[in-house]
């Protein structure tokens, strides 16, 4: 119950109520000898305090949860640990590192065809690609992120407006306006405000840019 508060807190951005729930149920676990718990919870805490932008100690959590997984087996957690760690060095700035293990989470997760991981690999390694120029790249995981939307509409906006970036840096400006548009209409809808401001920010770069 601890690991899961910690978690819905993370999403709500109460990272310091997160961690400190994250921290009590570890201690739980060890208290159990529950190896795959302490690492799921430390997972959990790796996340939470790159979210709070403590990233050595984040990378420090997340590190200690590989060393707590058997060799064999437990390979959603595996899975969700490459891509922890994807998010902490994307955070902290080193590139090649993060889509090291963004290209190892995707390699467990398309093996069980798990879409939410697929998605979110896909999405982060487009985005690295697409900072990096190599826009080929990121086209094709982008369209891969794409297949995996499934019936999310929130991920749905995240490729209308990774999209978007892409044909913005392809100066294709009159796609890439429609596309940001589409975007910030769907986020609109599902009240996800917080992706306003960007959706705006682009759209002004594309106004400016394509005059």
């Amino acid at each position: 119950m601890l690991e899961r508060l910690s978690d819905a807190n993370r999403v709500l951005d109460l990272y310091k109520e997160g961690i400190q729930q994250a921290k009590e149920g570890l201690e739980v676990f060890e208290q159990l000898g529950d190896t795959v718990e302490q690492a799921e919870c430390l997972n959990t805490l790796g996340w939470l305090l790159c979210d709070d932008r403590q990233f050595d100690a984040a990378e420090a959590a997340v590190s200690r949860a590989f060393d707590l997984l058997p060799e064999k087996g437990n390979q959603f957690l595996v899975c969700r640990c490459h891509r922890g760690l994807g998010d902490i060095f994307r955070s902290k700035g080193d590139k090649e590192k993060a889509i090291h293990h963004y290209e190892t989470a995707l390699g467990v997760a398309s093996s069980f065809d798990w879409h939410n991981e697929l998605f979110w690999n896909h999405y982060f390694l487009a985005w690295l690609l697409s900072d990096q120029d190599r826009l080929d790249e990121a086209n094709v995981h982008t369209e891969h992120a794409k297949s995996h939307v499934v019936n999310n509409q929130y991920h749905l906006g995240h490729t209308m407006y990774l999209q978007a970036k892409l044909w913005y840096q392809q100066r294709r400006f009159d796609e890439a306006r429609s596309e940001v548009l589409r975007a910030t209409d769907l986020y609109k809808k599902l009240g996800a405000v917080q992706e306003l401001p960007r959706c705006k920010l682009l759209l002004m770069k594309i106004v400016s840019e394509g005059e």
